[in-house]
């Protein structure tokens, strides 16, 4: 059954105000998704932070491009709950991604969540192509199940994995990998392979929220001028044997909190220990100073991506709205 309204959500819920709520919302997703130790999220509220300041120093009639959109819901003049809108416009439909959904911790159960997302979707409708999609820690069955009863549906679930360079000082000593496995650089016939295993780990109906073009791993990207900034910022290795590639592994340098690494490896036995060697290999290589982000199917190469000292920051679940 879908969960009901609450009866006074008409007296309050608002429109979001840059200028004057974003550090309220901002504390109150840093408690709600606990993110103090969270380098991610963490970031994402300096920028909240950030905006609010520029946006309080520039008079009320006018408004600041890149405005964040969304609702709040503010009861006795304090905002308890909160949801998001990002649009991503594209040629054949705009991508929107509900986030941020919020509610201070003495005034859940009380269906606000539930009443925002309605909001939010009745807003949006009035969008024509319009799709709508979100995420949802995959352990909040809740969420999900109100999310399911609001009309979205699962598409698949992700792991999100961190690596501090702190983390070298702590790290264990590491066995031994087989012999006739090695670590190199990425040869131009690796790309086909490639490529393959990329579109299955990172799937392509959202590839417009990742921070990469990931055609642009092409080798032969080098060939179109629009792409040349992009290719400085990116690494590759490849994991072979004598008779086949194995898995591919390719770092991107980012202007984010984080870089990024990205595993094309196959999903059969011996995932875990390629997944090892590769980010092993990296992180012998490149020596890294700044944080590492990567994402993966969730349960697959967890142990491999836990034995080469990356630890799992969250579970996410995939979500899509069926139709508006």
């Amino acid at each position: 059954m879908t969960p009901a309204e609450p009866p006074d959500s008409y007296f309050h819920i608002r429109r979001l105000n840059p200028r004057r709520d974003l550090n309220a919302v901002a504390d109150l997703v840093e408690a709600a998704f606990e993110l103090k130790n969270d380098p991610e999220g963490a970031w994402v509220l300096r920028q909240m932070r950030a905006y609010a300041r520029r946006a309080q120093s520039y008079p009320d009639i006018i408004t600041l491009s890149g405005a964040p959109e969304g609702f709040v819901w503010e009861e006795n003049g304090k905002i308890v709950g909160n949801i998001s809108i990002v649009s991503y416009p594209r040629p054949e439909a705009r991508i929107v991604l509900i986030a941020n959904v919020a509610v201070a911790s003495e005034y859940r159960r009380r269906g606000i969540a539930s009443a925002l997302t309605r909001h939010a979707l009745r807003y949006i409708s009035q969008w024509p192509r319009a799709e709508v999609w979100l995420q949802v820690r995959s352990e909040n069955q809740a969420a999900i199940q109100m999310y399911h009863q609001l009309g979205f549906e699962f598409i698949y679930a992700l792991s999100q994995w961190r690596y501090s360079p702190a983390q070298r000082l702590t790290a264990s000593p590491r066995a031994g990998f087989p012999r006739e496995l090695h670590v190199g650089a990425r040869r131009l016939a690796d790309w086909k392979t490639q490529a393959r295993w990329l579109a299955i780990n990172y799937p392509r109906q959202t590839r417009w929220y990742l921070n990469a073009n990931l055609d642009a791993f092409s080798p032969w990207s080098f060939l179109i001028p629009a792409r040349w900034q992009a290719l400085l910022a990116l690494s590759h290795l490849a994991l072979r044997d004598d008779r086949q590639l194995l898995g591919v592994l390719t770092c991107q340098k980012t202007r984010l909190s984080s870089d990024l690494v990205w595993l094309a490896l196959p999903d059969e036995p011996g995932e875990d220990m390629r997944a090892d060697m590769l980010l092993s290999a990296l992180l012998k290589k490149e020596e890294p100073v700044r944080p590492l982000s990567l994402e993966y199917p969730l349960g697959r190469a967890q142990l491999g991506i836990q034995s080469a000292g990356f630890t799992l920051a969250r579970n996410l679940d995939w979500m899509k709205l069926r139709s508006l």
